[in-house]
This record gives structure tokens, C-alpha cells and sequence, in this order.
């Protein structure tokens, strides 16, 4: 049975949100450990489930924080940061693909997910893609895994999950699929090969 490999995105091949918070800390008078706080939450489960726009998400984070910048330069600063790769799991990446199929799961928006496609190629390497914003729910839910594996014709057993949160590692084990919390590619990697998938 050759494991099938089900990876995050954010913060494990691209970074996400976590990177504003050092231009916004010098655009608004916040700490930078204060400011990614002010994008967790509900509001934020909202966007990633489709439920709210990009602007909606963002303009209410404006009016509550009091933040007085435009919509636009809080928009570019996110762009900006998606651009980053995380070191090395581009290559980790590319290298399974070739021996396992490779799919992405990952909590995000819809606007956030457009402008990631338009400049990362990479993600054309997975055999699928499943984004929060079109399952209508994120990783905190169960039934997201359920669905993948049910729309993938996975066996629980057979799959891993990359992912750099623990509670979607505890989530996706909690419906039988195996998981590597992400620290860097470095460990990814040995982990990779003490369970035999590299």
C-alpha cells in the first residue's frame, strides 16, 4: 500500500499569515506578537470557510483594531508575504511526487488562493487541490478529512498529513490518517524516511 501524502500549505511550503506582522508593526503602533492575533479567531474560520470576503475580513479588523491605513496596503502586505517559500519543502515536495500521489488541503480564502496560484507553479505538482473556502469548512472539522478521503478513494491508513498545526495532526488522527507535524524541511524529511515514504 504506498502512502498517499495530503499537504498544508501555509507555513509549511508558503508563508501565510504569520510574516505580516513585521511590516504592519511599523505601519501601526502594535507589538509585533500583538498583531497576528488581531487576524485570529472567528473572522478568520469565516473567510477560510467562504462565508465572508477578503474585504469584509480585512475592513472589520480595520474598524476594530482602529488601524488607520488603507484597505489596499494591508491587502499588498499579505500578498507580499505570499510570496515567501518556506526553506527546503518545495524539494521535499517535487521528490514525492514522483514516487507517491500528492494532494493539498488547506484552510484559506478565496482571494488569498487566486493570487497563490497566479505566482507559485508549484502547485501543479499535486494531483488535487482542496481548499477550505470551496469544502465549506476547515481542519478543525473532521468531516473535511472525511470528505477528501471519501473524494479521493483514500483508505484513512494510508494517508499522511503535513501539516505545521498540531490540532489538525489530533483531527486527521481522529479519523485514522496518520500525520508529521511540520517544524522544517530538515526534519520533515528524517521523519519522512524513519516511516519509510522517502
Amino acid at each position: 500500500m504506498k502512502p498517499k501524502i495530503i499537504f498544508d500549505l501555509s507555513e509549511v511550503l508558503i508563508f501565510g499569515l504569520v510574516g505580516v506582522e513585521k511590516n504592519l508593526a511599523t505601519i501601526v503602533d502594535l507589538p509585533e506578537n500583538e498583531i497576528l492575533k488581531c487576524f485570529a479567531g472567528n473572522r478568520l474560520e469565516e473567510i477560510c470557510r467562504g462565508e465572508i470576503s477578503e474585504d469584509t475580513f480585512l475592513q472589520q479588523i480595520l474598524m476594530q483594531q482602529g488601524w488607520d491605513i488603507p484597505l489596499e496596503i494591508l491587502k499588498t502586505n499579505i500578498r507580499d508575504n505570499f510570496q515567501r517559500e518556506v526553506e527546503g519543502t518545495q524539494t521535499i515536495l517535487l521528490h514525492l511526487a514522483k514516487k507517491h500521489e500528492v494532494i493539498l488541503l488547506s484552510d484559506h480564502a478565496q482571494e488569498w488562493v487566486t493570487y497563490i496560484k497566479s505566482i507559485h507553479p508549484f502547485l501543479c505538482e499535486f494531483k488535487r487541490t482542496f481548499f477550505s473556502y470551496e469544502l465549506g469548512k476547515t481542519k478543525k472539522d473532521p468531516k473535511t478529512f472525511e470528505e477528501v478521503l471519501e473524494r479521493m478513494s483514500y483508505q484513512a491508513n494510508e494517508c499522511w498529513l503535513i501539516d505545521d498545526s498540531a490540532v489538525n495532526i489530533e483531527i486527521a488522527a481522529s479519523v485514522g490518517i496518520n500525520g508529521i507535524q511540520f517544524k522544517n524541511a530538515k526534519q520533515l524529511q528524517e521523519q519522512l524516511v524513519n516511516q519509510s515514504i522517502w
